[in-house]
């Protein structure tokens, strides 16, 4: 049986997301500007990010609807737990 989320809760996920797509409008300029520039550590750098966002996104989406598996974050990847 699922679990209600307390609403203040609810409410931070959903601007998790929010704040995500804000950050994700503020990526594309920046991927812009670097692609101007060619500038290729750059665009490697922010592309890291953007995969950082999407994972951040997801997460609180999946969370928000009541779906979570918890993974272990390392070096910068996440690694599954569940066994």
């Amino acid at each position: 049986m699922a679990t209600r989320l307390a609403n203040k809760t609810i409410w931070a996920l959903e601007d998790m997301i929010a704040f995500s797509r804000t950050a994700r409008s503020a990526w594309q300029a920046t991927m812009e500007r670097a692609e101007r520039r060619m500038d290729p550590v750059m665009m490697v750098s922010l592309a890291r990010l953007r995969d950082c966002i999407a994972e951040i996104e997801r997460l609180a989406r999946d969370a928000r609807d009541g779906r979570y598996e918890q993974h272990q974050v390392v070096g910068g990847r996440k690694t599954d737990t569940s066994d």
